[in-house]
């Protein structure tokens, strides 16, 4: 399976900026900001280990040409 490393980069970054706006935001229930800030960092998390997988990839597949 092919891992597109833009498309990771933009997941990761895409979920960074919503865990600061959440984070810097007003809730009146905090259990659902928890439970949302939770969620994006585990999205981060693993776009992160993706975006690792991918450019590992990317070496090996680069390797095997030459």
């Amino acid at each position: 399976m092919k891992i597109n490393k833009d498309l990771m980069d933009a997941i990761m970054m895409l979920a960074a900026i919503i865990l600061v706006l959440i984070t810097s935001s007003d809730f009146e229930n905090m259990t659902i900001k928890y439970i949302l800030m939770g969620g994006l960092t585990v999205v981060a998390l693993v776009s992160i280990v993706f975006r690792v997988i991918g450019s590992k990839q990317n070496e090996h597949n680069s390797e095997s040409f030459h």
